[in-house]
């Protein structure tokens, strides 16, 4: 019996955290906590995709200017990460904007699972976007796709 390839539109998770390029780095920090995400992407007023930022990218650039070369590295253990979200990030006047990464991936929701899968562990990241001509429509993460996996077991 064939599988039938499934669509990212079956795992995509439509309610997704964003942030706006002109809020602060505390706003994003408190709306990223509140929400238990580690990462967003950052959309203007009509819902198009401008960057992602992630909580590693304020933790690094912000509180540890010195080590922003290292934003987007893809950590291979919960140790290597672990304590990123308990450091604080000083009060500034820095937005999103300044910190944001405007190198995003996303692909569309009739993308192959595999596909994105691939896409996930070629560039090494933990989430991918999901848009339709460039207006975000959701996100699958890596804890999405390991539940395909988990099916298949």
């Amino acid at each position: 019996m064939a599988v039938r390839p499934r669509r990212v539109f079956e795992l995509m998770n439509p309610d997704v955290v964003s942030l706006r390029p002109s809020q602060t780095v505390a706003e994003a920090q408190a709306i990223l906590a509140s929400r238990s995400v580690s990462g967003a992407p950052v959309v203007d007023d009509s819902g198009r995709v401008l960057g992602v930022i992630s909580q590693n990218d304020l933790v690094r650039k912000a509180a540890h200017p010195d080590t922003a070369e290292k934003a987007g590295q893809f950590f291979s253990s919960i140790e290597d990460y672990a304590d990123l979200g308990e450091t604080p990030v000083p009060p500034s006047s820095q937005h999103v904007s300044d910190l944001m990464s405007k190198r995003v991936y996303a692909v569309n929701r009739d993308t192959g699972v595999a596909v994105a899968a691939n896409i996930m562990r070629e560039r090494r990241i933990h989430r991918l976007l999901v848009t339709d001509r460039g207006v975000l429509v959701g996100v699958v993460s890596s804890l999405d796709l390991l539940r395909v996996v988990e099916e298949l077991c």
